[in-house]
């Protein structure tokens, strides 16, 4: 019949559904989702490295200053192998459903994951120089940038917040002073 619109069952208005990436959804899923899997490895070890060698005065008492280094790497690769676990399942199709695909046919927004990685270099470039309290909100800051927080005056300050607390909670908590930086003796 004239005048009517035919639709497919993958598009809308007759266009034609979005071509499957080469080797399927599940391959191009899972090689995002692996190399994921692969940076949190890969930052787990670095933290065990770092735990593992960090120099601890011989006054310090309990818990101690690798306490809290010590419950983020094991956190670390717990996600990790949490995370390896639903790729696998989703990969083998196991009945776990691979995320959607966004407009550019890509599960992994790379992006974001760009803004963190750069969040975390620069946090870890300017810890000394400037300190915990700003480097640390500055990391919180492109974190939040890259999970679509748009509102920067606000979440700066959210970001300032929680690295005040981080700060306070460390201070008062365990006794340990992070890095003041700049801020040296401002307060």
């Amino acid at each position: 019949m004239s005048g009517t619109v035919e639709q497919d069952a993958g598009g809308l208005g007759g266009e034609p559904p979005e071509p499957a990436p080469p080797g399927g959804a599940e391959a191009a899923a899972s090689r995002g989702d692996w190399a994921v899997v692969a940076l949190l490895l890969a930052l787990g070890a670095f933290l065990a490295h770092g735990t593992a060698t960090m120099d601890v005065p011989e006054n310090s008492g309990s818990p101690g200053p690798r306490f809290v280094p010590v419950i983020v790497t094991v956190l670390t690769f717990v996600l990790a192998a949490l995370m390896a676990a639903q790729v696998a399942r989703a990969t083998a199709g196991a009945g776990v459903r691979a995320p959607e695909r966004s407009a550019h046919g890509e599960e992994t927004d790379w992006r974001a994951v760009g803004v963190v990685v750069a969040s975390f270099l620069a946090f870890t470039a300017l810890l000394s120089p400037l300190g915990w309290l700003l480097s640390a909100a500055l990391l919180f800051w492109g974190t939040g940038y890259a999970l679509g927080g748009r509102r920067p005056l606000f979440d700066a300050g959210v970001a300032l917040s929680v690295s005040a607390a981080f700060q306070l909670a460390f201070s008062a908590g365990l006794g340990l002073a992070l890095p003041a930086g700049v801020l040296e003796g401002a307060f």
